[in-house]
């Protein structure tokens, strides 16, 4: 696999969550970019995936970064 070849690190439904996880790994010096946001706007369409995608050569950074985040993001909603 080539090492600038995207690959995709991170899926989600919602692409205002796509967006924040993109400016967040963008934050940390790492390429992204957000695949198939456009087909969410579409009317009706619900459970689309729109894709975190980033080079081949970030993917584990980018993937460590998200679960981090998603470990904190949880710990900080269960002492709610």
């Amino acid at each position: 696999m080539d090492a600038n070849e995207l690959v995709t690190v991170y899926t989600v439904s919602n692409p205002v969550e796509a967006e924040i996880i993109k400016n967040a790994l963008l934050d940390e010096g790492i390429r992204c970019f957000v695949g198939g946001e456009n087909q969410t706007a579409e009317s009706g369409l619900t459970g689309i995936a729109v894709s975190i995608e980033v080079p081949a050569s970030e993917a584990e950074r980018a993937r460590e970064f998200i679960r981090a985040h998603d470990r904190r993001h949880r710990l900080e909603q269960e002492a709610e």
